[in-house]
């Protein structure tokens, strides 16, 4: 691991997988704890609060950041050479923005 630029993506690794678990832990109590299936008016009403929609911004962050960090990881595993590793990492931002986008639309379309 080169310590100058290895830690800090390591480090966020552990932490964004424990957010992760404290956020999926909070989503499934919440969508769960009610004697059935939610209905689309009480999904519709947790996500025109400003609170849950940002709690599932920021889930979608951290889980955007820790997917796309592992695959870097594994490709770092690899080896590849630098222009191959450019590119895989440009796809990787270019992936994570669009999909943060995506699900930044989605989440804003419930109005009340």
């Amino acid at each position: 691991m080169n310590t100058r630029t290895g830690l800090w993506p390591w480090l966020l690794q552990r932490l964004s997988g424990l957010f992760l678990s404290a956020g999926v832990l909070i989503h499934f109590l919440t969508l769960h704890s009610s004697s059935g299936p939610p209905s689309y008016a009480e999904v519709v009403s947790r996500l025109t609060s400003p609170g849950w929609v940002s709690f599932y911004l920021i889930l979608l962050a951290i889980l955007i950041y820790h997917g796309l960090n592992g695959l870097w990881a594994i490709s770092l595993d690899f080896n590849a050479p630098g222009p191959f590793r450019k590119g895989f990492k440009l796809t990787l931002y270019l992936v994570g923005m669009g999909t943060f986008l995506v699900g930044l639309m989605i989440l804003n379309s419930f109005k009340p």
